[in-house]
């Protein structure tokens, strides 16, 4: 598993290697989200989910978010923690290598990959692409996401996330999303979308979203969405 962190441990010694005083907390958020299946909204998922980032300089940075969530079908109980080792190349564009892991029913999933993402006046986009292993398959997990600011206060987006686990389950999901930003900063969200899976016993479902962040620092945010196992699959 080491090898798989080499690009991190390059990033976070070429950070440390800059002055202390050049290290500052540059973006926080906090949000929680509810997302279920249309036709039995008894398969439903409550997510809490937290994430922080650090500058080290202008070009170097960590994140790091932990979530848990609540399975209201299984009745369990799943945690997910990640690390990202960032690059920022210049003010819109950021690049990431990720490693992370998913804690369900006393099994450990990981997962780690490469990630990008381009911010411009009235757009986001990130898309990444990794590996994960999940009860002793592993496969491969891809994803991209976009937002367009209508105005000030609304956005528009979507997004498009696969895992594809050595032919033995696959899974596929598309949302189209929604988010208003109130007077105080609080972010509500909203998404629709389909699921598309093979071998995981759910077949293909409609699937709404629904959720709140408070983004906080000098950034208003952190550079990069979720990348668990868990945040593809909504309400499971």
């Amino acid at each position: 598993m080491n090898r798989h962190l080499t690009g991190i441990a390059l990033g976070a010694s070429l950070a440390f290697a800059i002055p202390a005083h050049a290290v500052e907390l540059t973006g926080a958020e906090v949000g929680a989200s509810h997302s279920f299946f249309v036709d039995d909204t008894s398969v439903s998922k409550t997510t809490l989910q937290g994430s922080a980032e650090l500058g080290f300089g202008p070009m170097f940075g960590v994140q790091g978010d932990l979530g848990i969530n609540w399975l209201n079908e299984s009745d369990e109980t799943a945690t997910s923690a990640t690390l990202h080792g960032l690059y920022h190349v210049n003010d819109q564009t950021s690049l990431g290598l990720f490693y992370g892991s998913d804690k369900l029913d006393g099994e450990h999933r990981d997962y780690y990959g490469f990630e990008v993402g381009q911010k411009g006046p009235s757009f986001d986009v990130e898309a990444y692409v990794g590996r994960g292993e999940d009860s002793g398959l592993t496969g491969t997990m891809m994803g991209v996401e976009g937002r367009f600011a209508v105005s000030g206060a609304f956005g528009l987006g979507g997004k498009l996330q696969n895992a594809d686990f050595d032919d033995d389950a696959s899974m596929t999901r598309v949302g189209l999303t929604g988010d208003y930003t109130m007077p105080n900063g609080m972010g509500l969200t909203a998404e629709l979308g389909r699921l598309n899976s093979d071998g995981l016993g759910v077949g293909d479902e409609t699937y709404v979203g629904i959720g709140a962040k408070m983004s906080f620092g000098p950034n208003q945010g952190v550079t990069f969405g979720k990348r668990g196992l868990l945040d593809v699959l909504p309400g499971l």
